[in-house]
């Protein structure tokens, strides 16, 4: 099992943006080494907080700096894998925070959902069995 993230008080927060609904990438200082960390984000149920999910990764200067370097190459493979055309990416408006709310609000619907969903396969699956 992983360890728990460390407390907020030895990591600093300089730059964060949504990348999408479930995703930020935030630049912060943790024990004082600088982080690029791209990572999914939920809604806690109990307190209502957005708070970092297990999924992402936090990229050392150097490790981002080296990504940064790959970007044409990266693009180009993207380019390949749709024929050769480089898809348009939208620009996302910024979200008023009532309709962050609601967005956040259907995120956490739609993975309850899932949830249910899921329950609902393994239960089928079970008493196939």
């Amino acid at each position: 099992m992983a360890p728990k993230r460390a407390a907020e008080s030895e990591s600093s927060t300089d730059f964060s943006k949504e990348l999408d609904k479930k995703k930020s990438v935030t630049v912060r200082q943790f024990n004082g080494m600088n982080l690029v960390d791209i990572r999914e984000f939920y809604i806690d149920k109990v307190s209502g907080e957005k708070k970092p999910g297990k999924k992402g990764i936090a990229l050392s200067e150097s490790a981002w700096k080296e990504l940064v370097r790959l970007l044409d190459e990266v693009n180009d493979a993207l380019d390949a894998l749709n024929g050769g055309k480089r898809k348009k990416v939208e620009e996302k408006p910024d979200l008023k925070p009532d309709e962050k709310k609601n967005e956040e609000e259907n995120d956490e619907k739609e993975k309850d959902e899932e949830r249910e969903r899921n329950v609902k396969e393994q239960t089928v699956k079970t008493e196939e069995e």
